[in-house]
């Protein structure tokens, strides 16, 4: 079902509690456009496999009613890709980690969709106060990066986080201080979601060192207009090793460690 709603339409302009129903209304008129899919910047006439999966699409509502608390956005593709990825690396020795947690959508869906065994740690980075100013780019300072992303705290994050206690491991502060003082363990599952180029670009390289063979790094913001810088820094890095950064047409990119040479 698609559930986006464009700024300044009549959907987007009813109280929250009806835009539900009126996107039910509109799914149900007849549609000149062939789509399945077509929001968060992705239009699609092929299977779209959370449209089949009722489980997902409760997990997917509930989370985003808090997440995205002015209108109704629809990322789905987005977050089925990190879910099933997430779900993919179960089979890999190591922790998880997310990089960029904002109000901990992300990682509460991954939490209530991947199983994961009660002796794995997910590490939660986030300085839990918005974007830090220092380390910008140039072209990410005049598109106002600084300061996004503040309404959230680590406390909140915490208590969304509970019910699968002692798995979130919550850790706050700058990631260039916290991510080589946090001892991680070797990683099966990274997200990477820092939006700016220079972070990006630091926790991959320690990703990378801890990346277990076989295990998956998902970075959210690769192909997205606005996010060339940091498109730059990671094909840079990743330029020369063996393995092959695969972007995707989410605006997402997924990277897999190759396996140990023999």
């Amino acid at each position: 079902m698609d559930w986006s709603v464009a700024p300044g339409t009549r959907i987007a302009r009813l109280p929250r509690p009806l835009q539900v129903p009126a996107i039910l209304l509109r799914e149900a008129l007849p549609r000149k456009r062939p789509w399945t899919y077509d929001a968060d910047g992705l239009a699609t006439m092929h299977f779209s496999p959370f449209q089949a999966d009722a489980e997902f699409a409760r997990l997917y509502e509930q989370m985003a009613a808090d997440w995205f608390r002015d209108e109704v956005v629809d990322a789905r593709w987005r977050m089925w890709l990190l879910t099933r990825w997430a779900r993919y690396a179960r089979g890999v020795p190591g922790g998880y980690a997310e990089f960029g947690t904002y109000r901990g959508g992300c990682a509460w869906m991954i939490l209530s969709t991947a199983d994961l065994a009660p002796d794995r740690r997910f590490f939660l980075f986030d300085t839990y106060a918005g974007i830090p100013d220092s380390r910008l780019t140039a072209a990410e300072r005049e598109a106002r990066f600084a300061g996004r992303l503040a309404d959230t705290s680590a406390g909140y994050v915490r208590d969304l986080l509970a019910p699968w206690d002692p798995i979130p491991q919550i850790v706050a502060g700058d990631v260039f201080e916290t991510m080589p003082a946090t001892d991680t363990g070797p990683i099966a599952f990274a997200h990477i979601d820092l939006n700016a180029a220079a972070p990006t670009e630091h926790v991959l390289a320690h990703v990378y060192e801890r990346l277990s063979p076989g295990g998956v790094v998902v970075f959210d913001d690769y192909g997205w207009a606005g996010y060339e810088d940091q498109r730059a820094r990671i094909d840079a890095f990743v330029a020369g090793r063996p393995e092959e950064l695969v972007a995707l047409p989410t605006g997402q990119a997924v990277l897999l460690r190759a396996p140990a040479a023999a």
